[in-house]
């Protein structure tokens, strides 16, 4: 019993000691909007033409980790012929039912810092920051954080195509 106690206070620490990596790491992170200037260069792909059999909508899916749920059971639609796409986001065990969040708009093709990778930026409707993806190939797709960047850890951020 003690050794379980033991445990139980261990993995609080760890938690704690995370959490408060993070908002350490957040606060940390000051933002200068006053003389800020962004620059993106879009460049048309051949990602959908890599895509096979030949079809105006692609569908990926996966689960993404969760900070507090079992996962986020995201599906995303991908509108070849209008540049829109659709997105669903389930997380998963969090509520009963799953709390579920749709979010549409509109996607650009951009040329990763890299000069050779393709990342999907996809802007909504309303004023959400855009989220990005990184193809990784014609049926692979990488979750981005906001700044365009991979995530690091040892988590999956895979979406494939179905």
């Amino acid at each position: 019993m003690y050794f379980a106690l033991s445990n139980q206070l261990r993995m609080k620490k760890i938690i704690w000691s995370i959490a408060l990596l993070g908002l350490l790491q957040n606060s940390a992170c000051t933002r200068n909007t006053q003389n800020a200037t962004v620059t993106v260069d879009t460049v048309e792909t051949d990602f959908f033409d890599g895509l096979t059999p030949t079809a105006a909508e692609f569908t990926f899916e996966g689960i993404l980790p969760c900070a507090d749920c079992m996962g986020i059971k995201t599906n995303l639609v991908l509108n070849n012929d209008s540049l829109s796409y659709f997105l669903t986001e389930t997380y998963m065990g969090k509520t009963n039912p799953d709390s579920v969040f749709l979010r549409s708009g509109t996607f650009t093709r951009l040329t990763a810092t890299d000069s050779v990778s393709t990342i999907l930026q996809l802007s909504a409707v309303k004023e959400l920051p855009p989220l990005n993806y990184k193809v990784i190939s014609d049926s692979i797709l990488k979750k981005l954080d906001n700044q365009g960047q991979e995530i690091l850890g040892n988590h999956n951020y895979l979406l494939t195509r179905k």
